[in-house]
């Protein structure tokens, strides 16, 4: 039988924190996968489920902790009190989107929790905006919903969607201390970029998500073909690029780790 593993506070078998640890937070110093593993614990969110909290570093900087939308859905849920939600797209006389609305019920309260966020507020200019921004602007304004109606149990959480044009100097949900960035960057700007081939030195959220799954089955084709085994760089990429195609298709704003 596998024994449980302790640390700061939490409860993993060995086999799942290794996997946390190389997939999960695989950049992780040892003090920031404890905090994180932590955060997670107190938060009643598991790592392992898609969508629920995420682990962010971006080089020697240091590693942020943000919630995704279902950590949204299940902290809400766990309260007791949630009874529904609703969203939607708000769009002009002429069909343009133009922002979204969500309404968030609970069983103790008459009026749900509704609010509306435009667009404009919020468009961000990474390509998973330009490429799903109703999806985008719908999470937004189901996040600031969830962070109404349940203002003590996620106040101060916020979302990769809301994130992208906030000031991240105040909202950035930065576990382990000081804004993120630092230089004050964009998000998007501080992503993984390509270190060889057709696509070198281009940010992987530039590529069209088709090209990039075609570059991953060429690479992995080609290394089958030679029986060789994928490492280092072509292996880092290929980690990356997976987890970027699965976060947009699941409507995540997650940033490759």
């Amino acid at each position: 039988m596998t024994q449980a593993l302790q640390t700061t506070g939490t409860d993993f078998t060995h086999q799942q924190l290794t996997l946390i640890r190389d997939t999960i937070a695989k950049n992780a110093t040892p003090d920031e996968l404890q905090l994180f593993l932590y955060r997670a614990k107190s938060m009643g969110l598991d790592p392992l489920k898609p969508g629920q909290i995420h682990f962010v570093k971006y080089g020697s900087g240091p590693g942020s902790v943000v919630v995704g939308i279902e950590g949204f859905r299940s902290i809400a849920h766990k309260t007791g009190k949630l009874s529904g939600i609703k969203r939607g797209a708000i769009k002009d006389e002429k069909g343009k989107l133009i922002g979204a609305f969500a309404e968030v019920y609970r069983s103790d309260w008459t009026n749900p929790a509704r609010e509306e966020v435009p667009l404009e507020e919020y468009l961000g200019t990474s390509p998973i905006w330009r490429k799903m921004p109703e999806t985008m602007i719908k999470k937004v304004a189901e996040c600031a919903a969830l962070r109404m109606a349940f203002p003590n149990d996620l106040g101060g959480v916020y979302e990769h969607a809301e994130m992208d044009q906030a000031d991240r100097s105040s909202v950035t949900p930065n576990a382990f201390g000081g804004p993120a960035p630092e230089d004050g960057r964009p998000i998007e700007e501080m992503g993984y970029r390509i270190p060889f081939g057709k696509f070198k030195a281009r940010a992987i959220e530039e590529i069209d998500l088709k090209d990039l799954g075609d570059y991953v089955n060429y690479l992995e084709r080609m290394a089958e073909k030679k029986g060789e085994t994928i490492k280092g760089q072509v292996k880092d990429f290929i980690d990356h690029a997976c987890a970027y195609i699965a976060a947009c298709e699941n409507g995540e704003v997650v940033e490759p780790v």
